[in-house]
């Protein structure tokens, strides 16, 4: 699920979007899983393992779209891409690298997550132990409803950018260009084929002719994109 949350994201939705939507699928998922532990729901343990399971797997989907997009998010924020001189209200004159601000940023950004991970851990085994499962469940619904509202507050302060296409479909494309006449009943030679250098070898761009190329293999032998008239690949 988080290669298919972050393709939506790169080549559809966009990030923030993705996000949005995936929050939504989450929180569904959490309000299932909730109700599976509800006293009046467990007394009947197949309907209750029915709910738990489905709110197990919607939570998989919410979270495979929510995870992969969080970080890249963040990075966004930080438009810089080379170190400036940066004046500050005290006078003093600071030079700004962007790989110290963005490791800087990335560990409090898990730093708070570690601390939340170790509260909500401790805090849901003794709700389980002494009220039951479903008020456990509850307490990191309660938090993760706060995210909605965090993305309604920065709608329009969030630095987004528009999707740009994915590399993902073109990577399984590849993987299926090179798989072709190298399977075999026999699984040994399936696996040598699979594992020699002319593997990878054969389907190089510049191995095709502009005839012969498939129109969604757009770079060269460096995995660097090309124009729309360039007539080849290879060089």
């Amino acid at each position: 699920m988080p290669l298919f949350g972050a393709w939506i994201a790169d080549s559809y939705l966009g990030r923030f979007n993705t996000i949005a939507i995936a929050l939504g699928i989450d929180l569904v998922g959490h309000v299932v899983l909730i109700t599976s532990a509800l006293p009046p729901v467990i007394k009947n343990p197949d309907g209750a393992m029915a709910a738990f399971i489905i709110g197990i797997i919607t939570m998989g989907f919410g979270t495979g779209g929510f995870k992969p997009n969080v970080n890249p998010l963040i990075v966004e924020q930080l438009d810089l891409d080379h170190m400036i001189v940066r004046t500050l209200p005290t006078g003093e004159r600071v030079i700004v690298d962007p790989h110290l601000t963005t490791s800087r940023v990335y560990h409090y950004f898990y730093l708070f997550i570690n601390i939340g991970a170790l509260i909500g851990q401790i805090s849901m085994v003794y709700c389980e132990y002494y009220v039951g499962f479903w008020l456990s469940y509850t307490l990191p619904t309660i938090m993760l409803c706060f995210c909605p509202l965090v993305l309604l507050w920065g709608h329009k302060r969030y630095k987004r950018v528009a999707p740009q296409g994915s590399i993902i479909g073109r990577a399984f494309k590849l993987l299926g260009l090179a798989c072709k006449g190298q399977w075999s009943i026999n699984p040994i030679r399936t696996f040598k084929n699979i594992r020699s250098d002319a593997f990878w070898e054969n389907v190089k761009p510049s191995k095709f002719t502009p005839a012969t190329r498939p129109k969604w293999m757009d770079f060269n032998d460096a995995c660097e994109s090309l124009p729309s008239s360039s007539p080849w690949l290879g060089y």
